[in-house]
Parts: C-alpha cells; sequence; structure tokens
C-alpha cells in the first residue's frame, strides 16, 4: 500500500479548516461580492443614494449669481454663466456700484471655459426653471455616471477582482462628492470627471484590446472633460501616467500615442488664451500660466492641504478658514503636511514594486496641478479621489497577503494606517459625506437669512447700504444685488462695505469722516482675499473715490494691508441718505455713528461658514 504524502494532507486538512472556518467563508463572500461583474451598477446606484438629501438643497450661494444670468436678468448672455468679472471696466462699475468692495482689483480677471457643463444648466432652466429639486436629480445623475465609469476602469486595470471592487466602493461613497452632488455650481466637476474618467477608459481599452475607435474616443472624450471645465485637465496626468507606468514599447513610441491627445491639449490651451479664460488679480485663484512664480510658491502648500482632505477626515477647506501667518494655519499646516508624508511612507514601497500602484500613484500626484490652482477644498478632489482609493484598496490586498518584504516596523506601521484608512473611508466617509451636506445646506440657510435681514423698503433705493463689518464679501455683500434682482426687492442706491468683517476700531472723526483699525488684520482669512491679490500692494495715502465716498488707506500693518482706513462722505454721517447697518448674531442690524471724537470697537463676527 502506498503511503499517503503527509505534506499534501496537511494541505487539505487546512483548506477544510479554512472553508468551515466562519471568518473565513465571509471574507470569501465578501471578495466575491466585489468582485461581482455588476458591481459597477451597485456602486453607481450606492452614490445616488448616499447623497439623495442633495435633493432637498434648493439653490446655494453661487447658484444665486448663476441664476440670474441663465434667468437672462444679468448683464451677460446665459452661456456665460462662468464668466464673472470681465475687464476693467466692468469692474469699476461693479466697485461704483458696491457689488466689488473699494479694495478689489480693478484688474480683477475670472472667465472659466465651461461650455459643455453651461449647457447642462441651460437645459435645466428651459426644463423645469423653478424646480431645484429637478435640477439637483441631474446633477446626481451625472454623479452615478461618473462612478460607474470609474468602477469599469479600476476593472479594466486591475481586473474583475474583489481589489477593483473594493476601490470602486470606496469611491463612490467618498464624501468629497457631498459638494458637487448638492452644489448646482459645482455641478461641472462630476461632469469633467465623466468624461475624464471614460477617456482614460478607452485609451486603456485601446491599449489593451487593440481597437482604434477606442483611441478616438478617448481623444473626443478628453476634449469633453477639458470643455466642461479646468479639472478636466486632470484627465491628461492619467492618460500621461498610464503611457509612463504601464503601456508597453519605448518611451518615444509610448508618448507618440498620446499626439492626438496632445493636439486636443494645444487647440484647448490656444482656445483659452485666445479667448481670455483664465484668473488673474484674485488670492483666491492663482494661473499658472499667468504667474508661474506665484503658483510655485503656493502649490506646495494647497497640495497638502488636499492631501489632507483626501486622506483625513478634515476638509481642505478648513485652511481658508484662518489666515496665512495665523497659529491656527500654521498648526493646519503641519499637521497637512504630516499626513501628506504619512502617505507617502506608507505607499512607497507598493508603488516601487507594482506599476500599476505606480500609474495611480503618478496619477494621484499629477492631478494635484490644476486644482493647486484654486483655494483647497474637497469639492475639487474627483481625479485625486479616482487614484487613491486605487492604492488603498491595493495595499489592502498586499498586506493580507503578506508579500512585503520589509522591516516589522514598517509592517506595523502599515497595517496600522491602512486599517485606520478603510475605516475612514468605509465607514466615516458616507457620514462625512452626510456632514458636508448638512454643513452646505446651513451655510447656504444663514445667507439667506442675512438676505432677508437687508432692507427692503422703498426709502432704500434713495439710500447707500453703508454696511461696517460683513464677515464675507462675496455672499453677504455681492449676494444683496442678485437675490433682490431674483425676488424683484427694491435695490440700494449703492452699496458700501467697510472692512472684511475682523476685529474693528471705528473712530468718528469728523461730522462726515469714519477712521477705522483693523487690529487683527484687514483680510483676516484666507478667502477674504478673493477679490484682490496678495501681489498688488496698498500704499500709503492711496485714495479710492466712489460715489458718495472717498476712502483713503492712512497707514499699513506688517503685511503690507491696510491698518487704518479713513471713510469720508459727502453728507454727515447721520443724513437719511445713508442706512448704516452692522453684522450681528448672523443678521443685518442698524447701527449708529458713534458721536464725535468717540470710539467704538467691533469684535469679528462669523459669517456664513
Amino acid at each position: 500500500m502506498e503511503r499517503p504524502n503527509r505534506v499534501a494532507t496537511a494541505q487539505a486538512a487546512n483548506a477544510l479548516q479554512a472553508d468551515t472556518n466562519p471568518g473565513n467563508r465571509v471574507a470569501a463572500g465578501i471578495r466575491t461580492a466585489l468582485a461581482d461583474r455588476r458591481m459597477p451598477l451597485v456602486v453607481a446606484a450606492l452614490a445616488v443614494i448616499g447623497m439623495l438629501p442633495a435633493l432637498s438643497g434648493g439653490w446655494q450661494m453661487d447658484d444665486y449669481f448663476q441664476r440670474v444670468t441663465l434667468l437672462g436678468l444679468g448683464d451677460s448672455k446665459p452661456i456665460n454663466t462662468f464668466i464673472q468679472y470681465i475687464d476693467r471696466a466692468h469692474n469699476l462699475s461693479q466697485m461704483n456700484y458696491g457689488t466689488m468692495p473699494w479694495w478689489g482689483s480693478p484688474d480683477l480677471h475670472q472667465a472659466f471655459l465651461r461650455y459643455t457643463s453651461t449647457l447642462t444648466m441651460m437645459l435645466d432652466y428651459r426644463l423645469w426653471p423653478n424646480n431645484p429639486a429637478l435640477m439637483h436629480l441631474h446633477s446626481l445623475l451625472w454623479l452615478a455616471a461618473a462612478v460607474l465609469v470609474a468602477a469599469l476602469l479600476y476593472r479594466e486595470v486591475m481586473g474583475a477582482t474583489w481589489v477593483a471592487g473594493l476601490a470602486a466602493l470606496m469611491y463612490a461613497i467618498d464624501g468629497a462628492h457631498a459638494l458637487p452632488a448638492a452644489y448646482l455650481a459645482n455641478r461641472n466637476a462630476l461632469i469633467a470627471c465623466f468624461f475624464g474618467f471614460l477617456s482614460v477608459l478607452a485609451f486603456v481599452r485601446w491599449r489593451r484590446r487593440g481597437r482604434s475607435t477606442n483611441r478616438w474616443l478617448s481623444v473626443l472624450m478628453l476634449a469633453l472633460a477639458l470643455s466642461a471645465g479646468e479639472m478636466g485637465l486632470a484627465t491628461v496626468a492619467y492618460l500621461f501616467s498610464y503611457a509612463l507606468t504601464v503601456d508597453e514599447d519605448g518611451f518615444r513610441s509610448r508618448l507618440m500615442r498620446l499626439m492626438p491627445h496632445g493636439a486636443v491639449l494645444a487647440a484647448w490651451a490656444l482656445i483659452y488664451k485666445l479667448g481670455n479664460f483664465g484668473s488673474h488679480g484674485s488670492g483666491f485663484y492663482v494661473d499658472p500660466a499667468r504667474a508661474p512664480l506665484a503658483f510655485a510658491a503656493s502649490f506646495c502648500q494647497r497640495a497638502a492641504f488636499l492631501m489632507m482632505g483626501q486622506w483625513s477626515p478634515l476638509p481642505a477647506e478648513m485652511s481658508m478658514a484662518n489666515a496665512p501667518g495665523s497659529a491656527a494655519f500654521f498648526h493646519l499646516s503641519v499637521f497637512s503636511f504630516v499626513v501628506a508624508a504619512l502617505v507617502v511612507v506608507l505607499f512607497i514601497p507598493l508603488v516601487v514594486r507594482d506599476r500599476v500602484a505606480r500609474f495611480w500613484g503618478l496619477g494621484v500626484l499629477l492631478s494635484l496641478i490644476p486644482i493647486g490652482a484654486v483655494g483647497p477644498e474637497n469639492r475639487l478632489l474627483g481625479f485625486v479621489g479616482l487614484g487613491s482609493m486605487a492604492l488603498l484598496a491595493q495595499m489592502t490586498q498586499a498586506l493580507f497577503a503578506d508579500t512585503f518584504a520589509a522591516p516589522r516596523t514598517w509592517k506595523v506601521f502599515a497595517w496600522t494606517a491602512t486599517l485606520l484608512l478603510l475605516l475612514i473611508h468605509l465607514v466615516a466617509a458616507p457620514l462625512l459625506g452626510i456632514v458636508r451636506l448638512d454643513y452646505q445646506s446651513d451655510a447656504s440657510s444663514r445667507m439667506n437669512r442675512a438676505m432677508a435681514s437687508v432692507p427692503g423698503d422703498p426709502r432704500i433705493a434713495s439710500q447707500d447700504l453703508v454696511l461696517i463689518n460683513p464677515p464675507d464679501q462675496i455672499y453677504l455683500v455681492g449676494a444683496i444685488w442678485a437675490v433682490n434682482r431674483l425676488e424683484h426687492r427694491p435695490m440700494p442706491r449703492h452699496i458700501r462695505a467697510l472692512s472684511t468683517g475682523g476685529d474693528l476700531e471705528l473712530k468718528r472723526v469728523g461730522p462726515r469722516s469714519l477712521q477705522v483699525r483693523f487690529p487683527g488684520g484687514f483680510f483676516p482669512t484666507a478667502f477674504s482675499r478673493f477679490v484682490r491679490s496678495p501681489d498688488e500692494r496698498f500704499s500709503p495715502g492711496q485714495h479710492f473715490d466712489l460715489p458718495g465716498l472717498s476712502v483713503i488707506v492712512e497707514s499699513l500693518d506688517a503685511q503690507g494691508d491696510p491698518d487704518q482706513v479713513l471713510y469720508q462722505f459727502p453728507v454727515p454721517l447721520e443724513d437719511s441718505s445713508l442706512r448704516w447697518m452692522s453684522w450681528h448674531d448672523g443678521v443685518y442690524v442698524p447701527w449708529s455713528p458713534p458721536a464725535l471724537g468717540q470710539t467704538e470697537k467691533l469684535p469679528a463676527m462669523r459669517g456664513i461658514f
């Protein structure tokens, strides 16, 4: 009789034990479900279900400005919805009225090439102009489409495996989708992601299956991604990354395959240049083409905040709540760099040994570049999240398979970090998405409450509305015109904002003069610099003359911003042609100038955020 093989017997016994172990059966069931061919449809549905509260969001903040344009109530055509600050003459007219403050840059320019996204908004206003719920449903369909294509891309690159399914699941429930899903003005991010992901998917399928139609589909989808929004530039990041790290043949041959995409990119850049698209004169947007040095100087910091938003529960937009140079901003900066460094340490061994991981990792890094041109916000992370979730899924697989030949210390760190990240992106992410929806809705409600406190009686049409301490120029001053226009309320003769909402000391120095000091700085937050670049300096004695108001910058602080400003009016401050109001407890309330020689102090107060 042949003696049984002890090794084979032991292996069979272990396999039997694994099959009967409940934990192993559950794990096998999860892996099977994640690898199911219907998984892309499932995660697309989950993405929509998680964002269903967005249907009740109504119009929010920028939506009011865009609604004025799309309804034909503004001074530009609906197709130019994303062209906000055009030229010097247009800006000066806004400054004369007051929708742009006296400290705004006359040369501020913001014009974004997003015509594909604009067309979808024009469709809304043709079909259901007064039904925001249907507009939000439209946005959710774009979210579903983007997530579906992302899931298909994961399966194409990583195979029909549970790893691809895990990546798709984490991407679908990522809280970063909350604002694009709930904020109609940000729908362009979803559209850019959909066409961008489809371009990469078609390119990968062409390289893997050899169908030339996929190549030209990829080129067409790139053009549509670029026409949907500047975020579509990240499509090029993943196309280049795939050609560099996964594709085969020589380097020159790989680049030559991208020539049609390069032609589309060059055509887009030419149109962008000749059409005078882009942004300059703002402290919020930095155009890499116009100001490469300023962009490079701000990029590392902004990229760290974006990585913080992608990998931690803290959103990137927290960076805009404090002024650069403040203690709070410094501490948040340190935290963001620590998060970014830990992520790099975690994924380097995987990226070094696996070319698919290199594709995702390089795609993430390169996709940070286009969104680094704007203030850091989680709503910009659509492309960054695509590669990030793939890396996390691959790391999960590698750790469970125990394929790393690395020191024990690193393995302990990798297990701890990966489990924490899985907890964040599988458990906390959907909850964080709901929290961000609530936060956005709350901010919009605060803005609406503030707008309701603005005087709407007939007398206001012959008065200058003077706002002492509005904490937000965009949504608490500029929005007054938009909301009043939509609600057919009387407009103030002029709107005059005297500060950006920090700590104030107001002294009456004459019958018609008010002197204001800014102990906490003229620009208390990064967002307060929206309409003026830090590179555009003030000078002592600088005059700004507006209808019914003369502004003199009397002194500057250490940052070169106004420290003391003199406001002079052509009439006594008590004249009935001036309607004075201050910001208090979330609304505007009547305010009376102090007596001659008296000083009044006003503390900084919370705005809508």
